[in-house]
């Protein structure tokens, strides 16, 4: 089979090509593919030293408890082990990821959904205050 540039790949003079001598094609053996070696990482001192802590973290990702679980971090009573400077700034960067990612919502209570009296400003408790009463 002839290629479709072949006379235009033949103009061009030789810059460390060799000259094909046999008629037919040689195939060309595929470079092997190697995977990219892993990148070397280093723990972090979190994951390093308070691993319970990165599990949890890993479990209440997302949702509204994870600051419930950094506010008990932060308040430790001394029952426990004390988290190293390093962790608690690691701690503190990941608090702040997660309050911008999913902003705490304000707390409804039942009284706050069904009350009356804590309806929202401009809206009348009496829907029919207004109509004149019948004789």
């Amino acid at each position: 089979m002839k290629p479709k540039y072949d006379a235009y790949y033949k103009a061009i003079p030789n810059l460390g090509r060799e000259e094909r001598t046999s008629p037919s094609p040689r195939p060309r053996a595929k470079p092997a593919r190697m995977a990219p070696p892993a990148p070397l990482r280093q723990a972090s001192a979190l994951e390093a030293q308070h691993p319970e802590i990165v599990q949890a973290v890993t479990l209440l990702w997302g949702y509204a408890e994870m600051d419930v679980y950094f506010e008990k971090l932060w308040l430790d009573d001394g029952n426990c082990n004390p988290i190293a400077p390093e962790a608690m700034s690691e701690l503190m960067l990941l608090a702040g990821v997660h309050r911008w990612l999913s902003p705490p919502r304000p707390i409804r209570n039942l009284a706050s959904i069904y009350d009356a009296c804590a309806a929202p400003l401009g809206r009348k408790k009496d829907i029919w205050g207004d109509v004149p009463p019948r004789r």
